[in-house]
């Protein structure tokens, strides 16, 4: 599949830009497409399906898009560059091929300058938080988010500063140029007139100051994890874990809880969408009571499986499952050290604070 988004040459065209997808072999649902793009902040006008014959039996098809922006022809001209068009692009492919979730958080892409990536990062936290207790819909937090664009690219920012291992900082630069992207943020919020999104910016920001190491910047990962220091955030339940562990994708989330240095525990697959850290909670107070003569403290993991089929399709559900584990368990080790001969050995691309 490729595609071209351009400023369409015919002047009676009302579309403000057009998006073509190229295709071989299968062709592609229209109403899976449109969702997708709605999303994204843009407005479908028209659509002009080709089927192409090219012969030896093989088949092609294009997909021609007429869309309307926010701001028109004027948004075009201005901030709808080369560039953006092609964030855009990655976007939608993105979210069409299941790589990030089609929700409102998508209109961040556009409207705060912000690629899919990172946008899948505040994502993973709208997602923490609601595990941790945050009452807000992740409507409502994309929402004030999106009210809010520049904090919000601060917020990218802060993370981009503190975890970026490419960034040519040196630890000194690294934290002064956090400490300078947080008091922006703090000033910011003078300016936000909802009480609601001035709470759902202070969680946001008081999650990424907990991270003390992400995979986020590491080659390949496939789900984002996010290694926390509990105890940091004011509004965690307790009893707060020492050292947490949040695993997110759009094709499971899970969650690994430590109350120490040296711990014991296992790991559930849960069935908990909603709540499954309350799970996890709950069975790791029950761990560190029966282990405590063993170990001091207590360590237990849950995940939760997004796209299970149905449970009747037994074998396609415990495969999904078992990937789902595998990508869970990959990604804790993302940003785990590793002892050779003796010598510890830290992940590669991982910036540590712990």
């Amino acid at each position: 599949t490729s595609m071209a988004m351009y400023v369409p040459d015919r002047p009676d065209d009302e579309a403000d830009l057009r998006l073509k997808i190229f295709r071989r072999e299968e062709s592609l649902s229209l109403s899976k497409i449109l969702p997708h793009l709605s999303l994204l902040g843009v407005d479908v006008i028209d659509e002009r399906p080709y089927e192409l014959a090219i012969g030896n039996g093989e088949r092609g098809f294009i997909y021609d898009f007429g869309v309307q922006v926010p701001g028109g022809s004027a948004a075009v001209q201005g901030r709808w560059t080369f560039e953006a068009r092609q964030r855009f692009m990655a976007a939608f492919s993105a979210s069409y091929a299941g790589d990030s979730e089609p929700d409102r958080f998508n209109a961040l892409i556009m409207g705060a300058d912000l690629d899919w990536r990172e946008v899948s990062l505040l994502r993973s936290i709208g997602r923490y938080l609601r595990q941790v207790g945050i009452t807000y819909s992740q409507s409502y937090f994309a929402q004030a988010l999106s009210s809010n664009v520049d904090i919000a690219r601060h917020l990218v920012q802060l993370f981009r500063t503190r975890f970026d291992p490419k960034s040519g900082l040196d630890p000194k630069a690294r934290g002064a140029a956090a400490t300078e992207l947080v008091d922006k943020i703090k000033r910011a919020l003078n300016d936000v007139a909802s009480l609601d999104h001035d709470r759902i910016v202070r969680s946001f920001l008081a999650v990424i100051q907990a991270v003390v190491r992400t995979n986020f910047y590491v080659a390949g990962c496939q789900a984002i994890a996010l290694k926390l220091l509990p105890r940091q955030i004011a509004e965690l339940p307790e009893p707060r874990p020492a050292f947490e562990i949040f695993v997110y994708s759009p094709r499971m989330e899970g969650v690994h809880l430590r109350y120490g240095p040296v711990a014991r525990g296992g790991i559930r697959w849960s069935d908990r969408a909603e709540d499954f850290r309350t799970e996890v909670l709950g069975l790791v107070k029950a761990q560190m009571v029966k282990n405590t003569v063993i170990v001091p403290v207590g360590a237990k993991g849950g995940f939760y499986c997004k796209r299970l089929p149905e449970s009747r399709e037994r074998e396609a559900w415990l495969a999904e499952g078992l990937a789902c584990y595998q990508l869970f368990v990959t990604s804790l080790l993302d940003v785990t050290d590793n002892i050779v001969g003796g010598v510890v050995v830290p992940p590669a691309d991982v910036v540590r604070y712990d």
